[in-house]
């Protein structure tokens, strides 16, 4: 007995050093067990591992050819692991660890099936080629899970490599024609070049979907080893995003100090404080890694990590307090009366429609379309978020209707309307903020115009002024030719020119002999400086805020770094003039940026949009609520809470509500069969 123990023992031994530690040593001690037998994650070593035993000896080398096919033909590995239990966890969380513990890469595809639960998972890197979800989707709907309900095991295996390759060939197959047409030597340098470039991005997005997967569990040191490229693209994602979590939880607590006031509501607004402080800190360190001042690899590496890391701790203190806002915010409680209130403030909204309307083509025709451009699409789009908040009330109503225990959709339906309504309100009050903003500029202008007539007169009278000084006056007048003519078409860019212009020449006038009203004069630039990044910064603010479903973080960033600017001017107005003048002429130049970033970025979803046709599949309403980030991807919020689905959420979108964001990694499909 002893000795065959010992003889079995070496044997198994020498087995794990040939082909896989785990895989062959469970199949040597559990082979002919009669019940399921768990499984828990392991590194793969073999590309093709049977713990469950269905496999032939013959079935094994088939599948090991065909995976050696597909490495040789596109160059992706394929990983098969048929066991018979998950260990009681999730196909995907399995699958996802499994992944981890074998270092997959950009071009590694498993497929994983549980033969005893009955469940399985097919998972790819998002930027292998060829493999979209759409097509991952179909390979396991149309071949791998008939396959599997038949009990065909080693041909669901087969087959599921054979649709992956014909999948890659699909891609590969275009272009080798797209080569073979253009041709020529230096032609094909420049497109292997490109290739390398392009499997370069694919490296650094599947990196980004590893670190996404990850999530909260990669620590301070592993995100430190990441890429530089990597770690850029991350951390401009985690911004967005954190961003996004922020506005949306900072609309639903305004809704919550209205019904419950603010002593109720403190906890919420504390977490809430501390977030959006440390998201602002988090631009900061954005802002400064987009100057023009260059920062060292390591100083680069250290700033990314403090970035996620900030936007990770804002989360996590507003995933904190999500259980007990929920209670508090029950939703179902007056279910009816909160949707007749909604009703209610659709009509009046609604009502506002014909006033805006007529604003804004007042405005239009006064000042020309590019001065209004930035709210020339919100009456439409406000006229979109009234009818998916009526379509949402109407389906809350259909949801009370069902028995006890299915009403939970009214919740995704209540909150729904609520952040269509607030984002209607809020693009027609930009409409009336622009008309007041554009009439304050406009009277601003006279008083302005004389003051820097007067500050041009008194330069020209100077003896054999410097150079800095002539040239500031010919910017000066420059500047008063250009509000003379534009004084009615665009009164705001006037004013603003005007007052850059007015703030330099008097910078220029700083070492010449000061007149008895300077003090005055000092007083009224600085008004000017602050009242026109106010303006602007409210501009690019109302335009991010009302489409932050397609912003990026780009504009993101320029926007907080204004808000900062703008802030620290005004503290310094009365105790540092010269400083505060300044900030708050960078705090314009920033707002600029912000809203010539946030408008190219929905000018480059809305082209997605239509060339994806999601208008014709949603609607426009959906669309609409999209865009507004009233519904956002599921993926994004991570796993919705208890009463969040129902409504709009299909599709993989839901409405946003107070709360943090995660995000997925791979696309992939699993489930039952």
């Amino acid at each position: 007995m002893v000795f065959a123990s010992i003889q079995r023992l070496i044997r198994a031994r020498l087995l794990m050093v040939t082909v896989s530690a785990l895989a062959v040593l469970a199949a040597l001690l559990f082979t002919g067990a009669g019940s399921a037998r768990a499984q828990a994650p392991l590194r793969m070593a073999d590309q093709v591992v049977d713990t469950a035993g269905v496999f032939s000896e013959a079935d094994h080398d088939k599948i090991a050819s065909a995976i050696d096919a597909l490495y040789n033909d596109h160059k992706i590995q394929m990983w098969v692991v048929y066991v018979d239990s998950f260990d009681g966890m999730k196909a995907a969380d399995w699958a996802r660890q499994t992944e981890d513990l074998s270092d997959f890469g950009d071009r590694d595809v498993l497929l994983a099936v549980a033969t005893g639960d009955r469940g399985y998972r097919l998972t790819a890197p998002a930027a292998i080629d060829g493999l979209t979800q759409d097509e991952i989707n179909s390979i396991a709907t149309d071949t791998l899970v008939p396959d599997l309900k038949r009990g065909r095991w080693a041909a669901s295996a087969l087959d599921t490599v054979d649709e992956i390759d014909a999948a890659a060939g699909d891609e590969s197959h275009a272009g080798a024609i797209a080569a073979g047409v253009v041709g020529g030597a230096a032609v094909i340098a420049g497109g292997g070049f490109l290739y390398l470039r392009r499997r370069r991005r694919r490296a650094h997005a599947a990196h980004v979907d590893d670190l996404r997967e990850a999530g909260d569990s990669l620590t301070v040191d592993q995100l430190s080893e990441q890429p530089l490229e990597v770690l850029h693209a991350w951390s401009r994602e985690v911004l967005t995003d954190t961003d996004n979590a922020v506005k949306t939880s900072a609309d639903e607590l305004v809704l919550a100090i209205d019904e419950f006031g603010e002593a109720d509501a403190a906890p919420f607004t504390a977490a809430l404080g501390a977030a959006q402080r440390a998201l602002a800190s988090s631009f900061a360190l954005r802002q400064r890694l987009d100057d023009h001042i260059p920062e060292t690899a390591d100083e680069q590496r250290s700033m990314l990590v403090q970035i996620i890391t900030s936007c990770s701790d804002a989360d996590a203190l507003l995933d904190e307090q999500v259980e007990k806002f929920d209670a508090m915010r029950n939703l179902l409680i007056n279910a009816e009366e909160r949707l007749d209130e909604l009703t209610r403030r659709i009509v009046e909204t609604t009502a506002r429609l014909p006033r805006s309307e007529a604003t804004l083509a007042e405005l239009t025709e006064r000042h020309g379309g590019t001065v209004v451009s930035s709210i020339s699409q919100n009456v439409a789009l406000a006229r979109e978020q009234l009818r998916f908040a009526e379509d949402s009330t109407d389906q809350g109503r259909e949801a009370i209707a069902l028995p006890a225990g299915q009403q939970g959709p009214v919740v995704a339906d209540i909150r729904s309307a609520e952040g269509a309504l607030e984002t209607a309100a809020k693009l027609l009050d930009a409409i009336d903020s622009a008309d007041a903003t554009l009439a304050r500029a406009r009277h601003g202008l006279s008083p302005l115009t004389a003051d820097v007539t007067a500050a041009v007169a008194q330069a020209e009278g100077l003896p054999a002024p410097p150079s800095d000084l002539t040239a500031a006056i010919g910017k000066a007048k420059a500047a008063l030719a250009t509000a003379d003519s534009e004084a009615d078409t665009d009164p705001l860019g006037a004013f603003a020119a005007l007052s850059e212009a007015d703030a330099d020449l008097d910078a220029a006038l700083a070492a010449a002999h000061r007149t008895a009203d300077e003090t005055s004069r000092r007083t009224q630039l600085i008004t000017n400086a602050l009242e026109t990044a106010e303006a602007k910064t409210q501009a690019a603010a109302d335009f991010i805020e009302t489409r932050r479903g397609a912003v990026g973080s780009v504009a993101r960033t320029r926007l907080s770094r204004a808000q900062q600017l703008g802030a620290e001017a005004v503290r310094l107005s009365d105790t540092d003039p010269d400083r505060a003048l300044e900030q708050a002429r960078q705090a314009s130049r920033n707002a600029d940026e912000a809203l010539m970033a946030a408008q190219n970025d929905v000018v480059a979803w809305q082209d997605q949009q239509r060339a994806a046709g999601a208008a014709d599949r949603t609607g426009p309403p959906i669309a609409g609520a999209v865009l507004t980030g009233i519904l956002v991807d599921s993926v994004l919020r991570g796993t919705m809470r208890p009463g969040s689905f129902g409504g709009y959420s299909s599709g993989g979108r839901s409405p946003g509500s107070y709360g943090g964001s995660s995000s997925s990694g791979r696309i992939g499909t699993g489930g039952r069969f």
